[in-house]
């Protein structure tokens, strides 16, 4: 799953920054508010612009172990690529041509292989077909 990229920010590259805020400012620019909770048992941060919010978690409590848990795109400044696929909210699900459509989810799903803990989903809207939704979830 690390081929994934938001924007051409390698998911590597977020997932490594152990959500320090001066890496996804430059990542995604310096307007990026931080939100953190310091109380136990859920240690997190969460960074938003008006383009994308992502969110990290510290499992261990001690606040020195961030790991990322969510990537959600909010609008169509941010294009996700995706093995050989180039995709932004609000683009056609012809995008997805020869691709399985979940129909549970209404989404087109990419999993990490053998592993089920990572999840790229690109929701679409049954009334336009278009990407509606587009998140990225750490299990």
């Amino acid at each position: 799953m690390y081929g994934i990229k938001f924007n051409n920010i390698t998911l590597k590259n977020i997932t490594v920054s152990n959500g320090n805020l001066y890496q996804i400012k430059s990542f995604f620019g310096n307007d990026i508010q931080q939100e953190i909770n310091n109380t136990s048992p859920s240690l997190s941060k969460d960074f938003y612009n008006n383009n994308i919010s992502l969110g990290f978690e510290d499992q261990s409590d001690t606040g020195n172990n961030y790991n990322l848990s969510s990537i959600y795109v909010l609008n169509s400044n941010i294009t996700i690529n995706v093995q050989s696929l180039s995709i932004k909210l609000g683009d056609h699900k012809s995008k997805f041509s020869g691709l399985i459509f979940n129909p549970n989810s209404s989404s087109y799903v990419f999993t990490n292989e053998n592993k089920g803990t990572i999840a790229l989903s690109f929701k679409i809207d049954n009334q336009t077909d278009k990407v509606s939704e587009i998140k990225l979830i750490v299990y």
